[in-house]
């Protein structure tokens, strides 16, 4: 019988191709070992450093410092997955920061600001999604002019004397807790299940990883691929708006680049979570636990008296050993390399 990949584009079955993503039973064996690595490197710096564990809320206390981060993270994956990318999710959060302070300054509704920020993220999202999906342009080059544009303007809005002095309630997003449990936290986990549910049990969630597994084959079949492409863009620049509104509530500051700063990790989240930079392969849950390992290990060596740039430079090494790993582990090649690439430029090619 003659394989699925094997079948020419126009004849691939869709139903054969979903099987990949409809619900597993067991966690992936990636995810266990992320798992794995999480738990032993909170040990190993709750053993050495007194104020890293500081009872188990001292963790607690530094997550907020990358959760913006995490959950640029989870909307960038969701592009990813369909072999696109939004390189613009970083000056999208810079925008949003700006935005809710700007807002909250000029009507005192805090609400109102964080909606209002949320809805200029998905306007930006919605421009990429309209020139990626329907103008059928490169999604590196679109979203990295869009980086550039977003990022001006951020600037540029701002001004001279960025907004700062929010309200108590406010910066309680930010740095607050319940419970004892950092309110950014709770809003992570609330979105990151959203997102893993939307991705892993819904119709739409299918249609993403189909795409992403062949998106000539997804178009032929009939899938709405434009229209499904397009609200991708959209979530993720919602939910990088989202990380643009903790970054205010935290440093109690509209800061125009602070989102620039979380681009390379929040990607980098996505890759060491195993999702597969040509699509149609990944899990959010993965993604979710790759950000958890990455912030702790960034923080666990910023508390132990390592220099930012060493912490940045251990954080590639484990992304590099990560990638060799799971392509062993995968029993993948340079010459499966080679053909994914061949692969994504042809199909960047018949987009155009």
């Amino acid at each position: 019988m003659t394989a699925v990949t094997d079948v020419p584009v126009s004849h691939q079955d869709p139903a054969q191709i979903a099987d990949t993503t409809r619900r597993r039973p067991r966690p992936s064996g990636w995810g266990l070992a992320l798992a794995t690595v999480l738990v032993i490197e909170l040990v190993i710096f709750s053993t050495t450093n007194r104020n890293f564990f500081g009872g188990g809320f001292g963790m607690l206390s530094q997550i907020d410092l990358f959760i913006p981060t995490a959950l640029v993270a989870i909307g960038l994956a969701m592009v990813v997955l369909t072999g696109d990318i939004d390189l613009s999710v970083g000056a999208t959060a810079s925008l949003s920061s700006v935005v809710v302070g700007r807002v909250i300054l000029s009507s005192g509704n805090v609400l109102l600001a964080i909606v209002v920020a949320v809805a200029v993220g998905a306007l930006i999202g919605l421009i990429n999604g309209v020139l990626v999906a329907y103008l059928r342009l490169d999604s590196l080059l679109v979203t990295l002019a869009m980086q550039f544009a977003v990022s001006s303007f951020a600037q540029a809005f701002a001004g001279t004397n960025p907004p700062q002095g929010f309200p108590v309630g406010f910066q309680a997003i930010g740095r607050g807790s319940m419970a004892n449990i950092p309110s950014a936290l709770l809003l992570f986990l609330v979105v990151g299940l959203i997102v893993m549910f939307v991705v892993g049990k819904t119709r739409f969630g299918r249609r993403t990883v189909l795409i992403g597994y062949n998106m000539s084959a997804s178009r032929y079949s009939g899938l709405p691929v434009r229209r499904t492409r397009l609200g991708l863009f959209v979530a993720c620049a919602a939910i990088a708006s989202i990380g643009g509104v903790l970054l205010s509530a935290y440093y109690n500051a509209g800061r125009p680049q602070a989102g620039m700063s979380v681009l390379m990790p929040a990607l980098t989240c996505v890759v060491l979570g195993g999702v597969d930079v040509f699509g149609g392969k990944g899990r959010i849950g993965d993604v979710i636990i790759a950000a958890l390992l990455l912030g702790f290990l960034t923080q666990g060596l910023l508390n132990s008296g390592v220099s930012s740039l060493a912490a940045t430079m251990v954080t590639g090494l484990l992304l590099v050993v990560a990638l060799i790993v799971k392509t062993i582990s995968e029993k993948k090649s340079i010459g499966w390399l080679a053909g994914r690439l061949g692969q994504r430029f042809t199909q960047v090619g018949k987009r155009r």
